[in-house]
């Protein structure tokens, strides 16, 4: 059967003993790449646990694990000559015989029994599984738990909810003026990203210089930076014109 060249660079990224980056579009076979890729290096003796697959969600990592033990169930009921064409089909160069037929068929039970699972995780259950395993060099209470973008969210609305009917809410108005909806969840969120500068006080003109800007930056600054001195002329002119 002769394969098409997307066929063949799909082969080609599954490749175990290949260090390999890969692009594509939606839809167009990567989640098949990784899995074909995971059952190649299981095919040839690698143990399940030593196996690790990263993803960015975890619909993701679902997807990949249903998948990939879907493939594995099949190949314990093929036949002979059909299981040696699937494998076959994955690229794999050596002559297949017997032998990797027991394997093949063996392989659904040593992921399922492996200790510890078959580690298709995101990246941050990856990195939070680290983190219990060494809570005191995280410096984090070990019975954390990840919080998800909606929990988030939703915690900072109350925060911004106890912020605008305490004793902040004058500071709060002035945000307000410029950042509702979206766009104040937005606001939030960059300024979370800055939370390494909180615990060492640095002051107000440390926030500006934290922020790249300099110290004492009002909106007048602002105006500068974006309009021309004779800008504002103008700007006068087309406000008579429109009222």
């Amino acid at each position: 059967m002769k394969l098409s060249d997307a066929s063949l660079r799909q082969i080609e990224a599954a490749h175990p003993g290949r260090s390999t980056w890969l692009a594509a579009n939606a839809g167009s076979g990567k989640t098949r790449v990784l899995t074909d890729r995971v059952a190649r290096l299981l095919l040839d003796g690698v143990m399940p646990q030593n196996i690790l697959c990263l993803t960015y969600t975890k619909a993701a990592a679902s997807e990949m694990q249903n998948r990939l033990f879907k493939r594995l169930g099949r190949w314990t009921m093929l036949d002979d000559v059909t299981l040696l064409d699937e494998l076959a089909a994955l690229g794999v160069e050596r002559d297949l015989g017997p032998d990797d037929i027991d394997r093949a068929r063996t392989l659904f039970a040593r992921a399922v029994e492996a200790p510890g699972g078959l580690k298709i995780q995101t990246i941050h259950s990856f990195c939070a599984a680290i983190q219990r395993r060494f809570p005191l060099e995280a410096r984090v209470n070990p019975q954390f738990v990840e919080i998800d973008e909606r929990a988030q969210n939703l915690l900072l609305d109350e925060v911004v909810e106890a912020i605008a009917d305490g004793q902040g809410q004058s500071s709060f108005d002035g945000i307000a003026e410029h950042f509702t909806g979206p766009d104040l969840q937005k606001f939030l969120h960059a300024i979370l990203n800055l939370d390494h500068h909180f615990d060492s006080h640095p002051g107000a003109d440390g926030i500006w210089k934290a922020l790249g800007l300099p110290a004492g930056y009002d909106d007048a600054s602002l105006a500068q930076e974006c309009f021309l001195p004779d800008d504002f002329q103008h700007i006068e002119e087309l406000k008579a014109l429109l009222m």
